[in-house]
């Protein structure tokens, strides 16, 4: 008798065919998570956005020096710059998990715009570029004749590159997030 050592070919391809099977399934949905990776990312620097601009303005208020439009509060946010230096959160150190690709910019924060409103559609109109947040400042009115005063609003929204159900069940591609101050 013969004594036989190693792999017969049947039991070589076998084994090949049953790696491809494997790879065709797992590297797709490897990829797809990658992708879902960086839009989470880009939600997570949208809410982070929204919680450090009203800690910011309220910082602001109660220093006195609350601005009038988004541009200071931007500039807070920003830059770090006096008057406002007191109150700042500096956020500028998140970058796009999206640079690189084509359209996206660096830095995870673009300008800071008029809101135009309080609700999500204005903040969905910030979001122009995949994975930048913009954001926007609506700034509160002030009592007249005894009658409290109407809330302002920041928003923020994002584009994503996926897409994700919303709480009416609408496939949405872009994700906002609205803080009202006061």
């Amino acid at each position: 008798m013969k004594n036989q050592k190693g792999f017969t070919l049947i039991e070589l391809l076998l084994v090949l065919a049953i790696i491809g099977i494997i790879s065709a399934i797992a590297i797709p949905a490897l990829l797809g998570q990658r992708a879902r990776a960086r839009d989470k990312s880009c939600q997570e620097n949208a809410t982070g956005l929204i919680s450090d601009s009203i800690a910011a303005y309220d910082r602001a208020s109660e220093a006195g020096i609350a601005p009038a439009d988004g541009a200071g509060l931007w500039l807070v946010l920003t830059t770090d710059v006096a008057p406002l230096k007191a109150a700042a959160i500096h956020v500028t150190t998140d970058k796009n998990p999206w640079a690189g690709t084509a359209g996206a910019a660096n830095n995870a924060f673009s300008v800071m715009a008029a809101l135009g409103t309080a609700d999500e559609a204005g903040a969905r109109a910030l979001a122009t570029t995949l994975g930048t947040v913009g954001s926007g400042f609506l700034p509160p009115t002030a009592a007249a004749a005894g009658v409290p005063g109407v809330a302002g609003a920041i928003g923020v929204g994002v584009q994503l590159n996926g897409t994700f159900k919303d709480g009416t069940g609408a496939d949405q591609s872009v994700f906002t997030k609205v803080g009202a101050i006061d």
